[in-house]
């Protein structure tokens, strides 16, 4: 029996569940953050060829984003409503309507219309995703199969006001994943779809659902190995009214054809009778009953509408002999292999009723040798594309008539023709050339419609005169985009893909400068012009670095650097490059020093490793009080490391003293805050916790504490975006997410609707990175292949702004229940009686309330509120307001009032409160033992008390004791006993209130006193944990148990580098005090 996860609580949640910021309305996303331009495209996606007579337009998809793109003009209109990657796409056979498909969370199926680029359907939440898509001829029903298992098909009549399918059906599990749909141009209720191994014909009308049938095709079918077989790419109905023909990876074409015996004449007959029915059926249209479609009730209502869902007898095969009469002779081309005769001979009984879609698989033949990728059909001819990029064109009987091998564009992916019109006329084609007929025979030359391909070189073509003229659209990267910059002054963006070929583009202009090809074999994972833009820094993945000309992109140097040791996931140069200094995957820095007199343009000055973990920011900066160049780098170890400069000599990097600038979260970027919004020069930082942080760049000091922003995953990467006016105040953070990019309005304050942010990769953004002037941010996907050109318009946000109210507005919300709420009124009874306890409780003149409390009570009343900070927590919020206006007054802030502690709170405390999952993390670290009956991580109290008194924040015996009677309840009980206590007596009271064996559930019962809904999610996990161990083999279990121990080791590391620092911190500050009067933080 399956055991259901509890249900989450409502409160407090985790960002990946809170979506509530996501869901604004497209159109305002559309206006701050707006795609203008799409570099690259899916090249595993078909290119659709939108091209009606003489206009040349095609749709292509890059990520999320389906492109209209008229390269006659060289015009993209974007067609943005996807939420995931689109995974399908096609078109109607009058290129008038465009459907894309995706799959993933909040999934939809969208038709567009071509001419206005507006969605005219929208299917939200398809089950399971979407795979494969196709229209009917008519472009009256869709056809959708669902890219997840289990695979369910269906059938939509998308004009009509409906958002159910008329019909659908679940697959079986074994035919895998069905990855290619098509309709029958000539009949409308007839389908076929194929996997790598498996075809399945469908049949459908309104009255009797969906029916399919899954014909044989197998070694025996043919007397023939799976490797000369191939697997199948794709099928294709024939002119032939029951014939349908399927290309495989070894160049094989399979014939399929109806299982029952009879004339064509009868065929033709049957087929003529279906016809007339369908029109009968498309005046009394039936829609499915109107409720919801989940897979129950597909399971249900396929069992009573499909009827016969698989004709296949695995117990017994056909033995009927095909007749070779004159008619089939004449689809005869090629030497067709017959298929193996079966020994059993299956009765009249067990037959499937006659049906046209009843096939088998008849003939094989095999025109060419390499993989056929692309199968497609234009009026009565089959066109193949194949694995070395040849085009061949069919007869209905399978003759060639054609071939073309010149246009060198790598394996096909897609062949797609121009739609003509009846009143159409094609340019006469003057002088045809015959250099591909070496027939001697008289005949007709031979034409078709203009079409265009594309490869998985990344390459779209577009072909005219039938085949004798072939011109490049695109030509695109073909591998992952990590690195991408912008030019310091010029609107020029560069950016290289995991293959080494480098691209220069003038953005304004779009067109292409220049391109230059690298080595194949390196990635290319980060670029960076120079202050004067003569120069890009070009780092690899092996952790080579050379210097390439910004023009044409070729390196001058006469070998690259060869210092690092591996990838370069960092490239900076100072203010006037006479500095350049990379970060390794390997958590060292690398320094360059320029060199004019030297025909090497930099000489290696050193390398460091400062930090344990990865470094997460690398930039340039200058001393305060100098002016000189630093180096400073910020790691997930929370290491601020600065390199002095001017101290360093080759072979010989001089480090500065780190500071550690957090205590449990993680650092993810950082950068110099403006210098036009304070008089004071400060680093601003971005955790994991979703918080900026405010760190003076001389002392280190922690001057400020912000909520950052909260879309679905921790910020990756801020930078400060240029000023789009130069007498503007306004300045912003643009920021990267996960999958998203954004804006932040300065300066930093909290408030929620000074942020927007929008989904520029689903998958993933690898980089951002902003123009010149700020107008623009363009993002790389890294393994989308794509580019993204957005326009910002910072206006929205400002009226997003004013209209989130001024003010305590907008914090007021970010409170549960708002001002009318009961936090807001707890908050004010504790100002309150704050001020009764800072003045003594027992008191009894007459007292002085004011609207302000003393700083040393702040404390106490975020613990009454619910959030217990760390004592370093506790000394950053008080030298946030303490130095608040330190440098405007001389003084010292000593008071605080409520409307200042709202925005104080909303600040530090959790973003999303404490995560269950987050405990039990940290639970199962520590633990040393698991519990033998139920699997629970368990560890014993002497082991509990040790981590809490030693590592982290010290608690010396008595603080053990006063927490423990604090969370046990036994103030009142114990509160005479303390007083009179010495350290044993502390020790036997811990001892007496803690089990020998504390496990996690009661840790979190009986000690933390969560609600029950907490601890059975935690439990689920244990439970979940402990079946995942039970079923590893021994092998796997020693490597878990290797992988715990590691966290253990170095959680213990940690702890004691913090302790170490925390020691040499305390010591630097006694000495300081013992020297110098109190000082400040100017």
């Amino acid at each position: 029996m399956s055991v259901s996860p509890p249900e989450a609580p409502p409160y407090p949640t985790t960002p990946e569940d809170d979506r509530e910021n996501d869901e604004a309305s497209i159109s305002a996303y559309a206006e701050i953050l707006s795609f203008q331009w799409c570099f690259g495209f899916n090249k595993d996606l078909p290119v659709l060829n939108v091209s009606i007579n003489n206009t040349k337009k095609i749709f292509f998809v890059a990520a999320q984003v389906g492109v209209l793109y008229d390269f006659a003009n060289n015009r993209q209109q974007l067609l943005i409503g996807h939420r995931n990657n689109i995974t399908c796409c096609c078109i109607s056979n009058d290129k008038r309507w465009l459907c894309t498909a995706d799959s993933g969370r909040d999934c939809t199926v969208i038709v567009w219309d071509t001419i206005t680029g507006l969605p005219n359907q929208t299917y939200f939440d398809v089950i399971n995703g979407t795979g494969a898509v196709a229209f009917s001829s008519d472009a009256k029903y869709l056809a959708t199969l669902s890219q997840q298992a289990p695979q369910i098909m269906s059938i939509w009549d998308w004009t009509a006001e409906s958002d159910r399918p008329i019909c659908a059906l679940e697959l079986k599990h074994d035919y895998s994943n069905q990855h290619y749909l098509q309709f029958n141009p000539r009949q409308s209720t007839q389908l076929v779809s194929n996997s790598t191994t498996q075809v399945v014909f469908y049949e459908w009308s309104h009255e009797n659902g969906l029916n399919y049938y899954d014909p044989e095709l197998t070694e025996r079918t043919f007397n023939i190995s799976r490797e000369k077989l191939g697997y199948l790419t794709q099928s294709v109905f024939l002119l032939h009214p029951t014939r349908v023909v399927t290309g495989t990876t070894t160049g094989k074409l399979v014939l399929w054809d109806c299982k029952t015996t009879g004339n064509i004449f009868e065929m033709n007959k049957k087929q003529s009778n279906i016809v007339q029915q369908n029109d009968l059926l498309q005046q009394s249209t039936k829609i499915t009953e109107d409720r919801e479609l989940t897979r129950d009730t597909l399971k249900s209502s396929t069992s009573t509408r499909s009827g016969t869902l698989s004709s296949r007898k695995s117990s017994s095969k056909t033995n009927e002999q095909i007749d070779q009469d004159e008619e089939e002779k004449k689809y005869k081309q090629v030497q067709f292999q017959e298929p193996q005769q079966q020994t059993n001979v299956q009765t009249s009984e067990g037959r499937s009723e006659f049906s046209l879609m009843n096939k088998r698989a008849l003939k094989l033949c095999e025109p060419q040798r390499k993989a056929i990728t692309v199968l497609v059909t234009t009026n009565d001819l089959v066109v193949t594309g194949d694995s070395d990029g040849i085009i061949r064109f069919f007869d209905q009987e399978l003759k060639l008539c054609m071939w073309f091998e010149h246009f060198r564009i790598g394996p096909i992916e897609s062949i797609s023709f121009t739609y003509t019109t009846s009143d159409y006329s094609p340019p006469h084609i003057s002088n045809p050339t015959q250099k591909h007929n070496e027939s001697t025979l008289v005949q007709p030359l031979f034409s078709s419609f203009d079409f265009t391909l594309s490869s998985s070189h990344a390459v779209i073509a577009h072909v005219t005169h039938s085949g004798q003229q072939i011109s490049i659209i695109k030509r695109d990267s073909s591998t992952a985009i990590y690195a991408l910059d912008t030019h310091p002054f010029e609107p020029k963006l560069c950016y290289a893909n995991a293959s080494g070929r480098l691209q220069l583009w003038d953005y304004q202009q779009k067109t292409i400068v220049t391109s230059a090809q690298h080595a194949h074999d390196n990635a290319i994972t980060q670029l960076r012009y120079n202050h004067n833009a003569n120069l890009i820094a070009v780092g690899y993945s092996n952790g080579q670095l050379t210097l390439c000309d910004a023009l044409s992109l070729e390196s001058i140097l006469k070998a690259p650097f060869q210092y690092a040791k591996a990838a370069i996931l960092f490239i900076e140069f100072s203010q006037t490059s006479t500095y350049l200094a990379t970060a390794e995957d390997d958590y060292t820095v690398s320094v360059y020093r320029q060199n004019l007199d030297s025909e090497d343009i930099y000489t290696f000055l050193g390398r460091y490793r400062a930090h344990y973990k990865p470094i997460r920011a690398l930039f340039f900066g200058l001393t305060p009080d100098d002016d000189q160049p630093i180096l400073i780098t910020i790691g997930a170890d929370r290491i601020l490391a600065e390199y002095d400069l001017n101290g360093s000599e080759i072979d010989h990097l001089v480090l500065n003293p780190s500071t550690r600038i957090e205590q449990i979260a993680e650092s993810m970027s950082a950068c110099y805050y403006p210098s036009s919004l304070t008089k004071e020069s400060f680093i601003v930082t971005i955790n994991n916790e979703y918080k900026y942080k405010l760190y003076n760049s001389g002392t280190k000091m922690c001057r400020k504490t912000i909520l950052g922003p909260t879309f679905g995953s921790p910020l990756r990467k801020i930078g400060i975006l240029p000023k789009l006016d130069e007498n503007s105040t306004e300045e912003y953070i643009y920021f990267m997410t996960t999958d998203k990019i954004g804006l932040q309005r300065l300066p930093l304050t909290g408030n929620p609707f000074d942020q927007m942010a929008i989904i520029a990769h689903p998958n993933r953004v690898s980089d951002v990175r902003s123009s010149y002037d700020g107008q623009y941010l363009f993002t790389s996907g890294g393994l989308d292949n794509v580019v993204h050109m957005l326009y910002v318009n910072p206006e929205v946000l400002q009226a997003q702004a004013q209209l989130g109210g001024k003010d305590l507005i907008p914090f007021y919300k970010l409170l549960e229940g708002g001002r009318d709420g009961e936090i807001f009124r707890e908050m004010q009874e504790l100002f309150y009686y704050s001020q009764l306890r800072h003045q003594d409780i027992n008191r009894f003149d007459r007292r002085e309330v004011t609207a302000k409390i003393p700083l040393n009570e702040i404390p106490f009343v975020m613990r009454a509120l619910g959030y217990y900070p760390t004592e370093q927590e506790i000394e950053d919020m008080l030298n946030e307001v303490k130095f608040s206006t330190y440098v405007d007054t001389k003084n010292y802030v000593e008071n605080i009032d409520l409307n200042d502690f709202i925005k104080l709170y909303i600040n530090h405390r959790p973003a999303f409160g404490l995560n269950p999952s987050d405990l039990y993390h940290a639970f199962n670290v520590l633990c040393n033992q698991y519990d033998s009956e139920d699997g629970q991580p368990q560890m014993n109290r002497e082991n509990l008390l040790y981590l809490l008194q030693q590592y982290g924040e010290h608690m010396n015996d008595y603080e053990m004791a006063d927490c423990l009677s604090n969370l046990l309840h036994l103030n009142n009980e114990s509160t005479e006993m303390f007083d009179t206590m010495n350290a044993e007596d502390a020790c036997q009271f811990i001892e007496n209130q803690l089990p020998e064996q504390v496990t996690i559930q009661t840790f979190m019962e009986d000690l933390l006193k969560m609600p029950t809904q907490y601890v059975d999610q935690v439990m689920y996990s244990v439970k979940a944990h402990q079946k995942r161990r039970s079923s590893m083999t021994p092998k796997e279990k020693k490597r878990q148990l290797s992988i715990e121990q590691l966290e253990q080791q170095h959680y213990q590391q940690q702890q004691q580098q913090q302790q170490q620092q925390q020691r040499a911190r305390s010591a630097m500050t006694s000495t300081t005090q013992s020297t110098t009067p109190a000082s400040n933080d100017s």
